[in-house]
């Protein structure tokens, strides 16, 4: 476990430990608390909860729209936070298993414009350059390709990247895809790589967007507790 000061620190650790847990404490951060869950969520694909002894239903809404997995309110216990640890680590080492049994027979690898996606390397370029992302924003990625341009609804991005038992929702997603354009150096304002199909989904740029896409080769229990204030991570995925 390891315990962040504040929220410009965790934004480090969390990547540089990729941890598969992240625990924020609302009442110690406070308005720190959001801008450190969307840096979080930018640089890595813990499991992200938030917490705050009183009850507020603006901090709700403002947590879940940074991209939090679970935002609780009320006292708790360090053992229901432990549990929690341990159900949300099962349901991601479970899920892993199931998108690594099926992923042999996808393409190997995804050619649009200047970007490439190389699937079994886990790779994604862009004009040459190797970019960083996370494995939720290369899996995203991922499906968007597999599409060839075609719309992928925001449903279907859920089951696909989280699995249909998830929690998954519309906002979890636009934050995902917000942090991928701006890994991509796409444009904010006006995407050219992801595209976004209002009310719908998102699709990748196609020819007629100005972007040449061609698909390439062949088929080719972890204890937490809550004894000091900050962010809290629990380090390992088993």
């Amino acid at each position: 476990m390891v315990v962040a000061a504040g929220g410009g620190e965790a934004v480090d650790v969390a990547q540089r430990r990729q941890p598969g847990f992240v625990a924020l404490d609302v009442d110690s951060l406070g308005d720190s608390a959001v801008q450190a869950c969307r840096g979080i969520r930018d640089v890595c694909d813990a499991h992200v909860t938030m917490w705050a002894n009183a009850g507020n239903d603006s901090i709700v809404v403002a947590g879940f729209r940074a991209g939090a997995d679970d935002v609780l309110t009320g006292p708790r216990s360090s053992r229901e936070l432990a549990a929690r640890v341990r159900a949300a680590l099962r349901r991601w080492n479970a899920f892993e298993a199931r998108t690594q049994s099926v992923g042999a027979a996808a393409p190997q690898r995804y050619s649009y414009g200047s970007m490439s996606v190389d699937v079994v390397r886990r790779e994604v370029r862009v004009a040459g350059e190797r970019i960083g992302v996370t494995r939720t924003q290369f899996d995203i990625l991922v499906e968007l390709a597999r599409r060839h341009g075609a719309v992928v609804t925001r449903q279907e991005l859920i089951e696909a990247v989280w699995g249909s038992h998830s929690n998954g929702n519309a906002e979890r997603v636009g934050v995902h895809i917000g942090a991928l354009r701006r890994r991509l150096g796409d444009d904010l304002e006006e995407p050219r790589l992801v595209l976004n199909v209002r009310g719908v989904g998102y699709r990748l740029g196609l020819a007629h967007d100005g972007i040449d896409a061609t698909p390439c080769g062949g088929v080719g229990a972890i204890p937490l507790k809550s004894d000091g204030p900050g962010l809290q991570f629990a380090l390992g995925r088993g």
